[in-house]
């Protein structure tokens, strides 16, 4: 699903904000991303979904060449991509059902087909009784199992996440996971920046450790008491 090479980023500012990473990521993975603030995550997501271009190294991510990729190629990637922000990034003008349509919309479904898989996404994440409210009349938890909803709808292979529990609290944080643990056995690769050690711990999966931009661990979790 995605291969690194050496990957470097630096910003117009100068910061360098990724530095000679190297990784491989195959489909089906649960992947975590740690490290203390300001050590990479967000970016080496942001080049995942094409935000932004590697400034040197080489990296693929669905058979798509990120550095060299033109911007139709770029747009094509993210169709496949689902994207999970951490302040959910809701429409709060469209309801519910048009914030989670959206994706579908670009994609071009049939009304009546768009219809159905809304309505089935949300109901996986048990919001299917506020279909017609708006996120401001939602709770932050509510908010971004929309968001989960919204970025799982097209059926993509590859979903990223960044830090999507971080402002909820541990019960409403625990809940999350589920979820995104069941879009993974049904076959989506997830790649999860995160710096919750506990939820880590009851969610098992691969910890890919970054510091000050490099990878410094790469290794598996294990269920606590496993």
């Amino acid at each position: 699903m995605i291969s690194a090479r050496q990957l470097m980023l630096r910003y117009p500012t100068g910061k360098v904000a990724l530095s000679g990473v190297t990784l491989d990521v195959g489909r089906g993975e649960f992947v975590y991303l740690t490290g203390e603030s300001g050590a990479g995550k967000s970016s080496l997501l942001r080049c995942l979904y094409g935000g932004v271009r590697p400034t040197s190294g080489q990296l693929e991510v669905g058979g798509t060449d990120l550095r060299a990729a033109r911007a139709g190629q770029v747009r094509k990637l993210r169709r496949s991509v689902g994207i999970i922000f951490q302040d959910h990034r809701l429409l709060f003008s469209r309801t519910v059902f048009e914030n989670v349509a959206l994706p579908l919309r670009v994609q071009r479904w049939k009304p009546d087909r768009l219809v159905a898989r809304v309505r089935k996404v949300l109901a996986f994440v048990g919001l299917e009784d506020r279909l017609w409210s708006f996120p401001e009349a939602l709770s932050g938890g509510e908010q971004q199992r929309v968001a989960i909803a919204r970025a799982m709808s097209a059926h993509p292979p590859l979903i990223l996440a960044d830090e999507p529990t971080g402002n909820l609290d541990l019960d409403t944080a625990r809940r999350i996971m589920d979820y995104l643990m069941e879009l993974n056995r049904q076959g989506s690769t997830i790649i999860m920046a995160t710096h919750d050690l506990q939820l880590m711990e009851t969610h098992p999966g691969r910890e890919i450790r970054l510091h000050a931009g490099a990878l410094v661990g790469d290794a598996a979790r294990r269920e606590a008491g496993a």
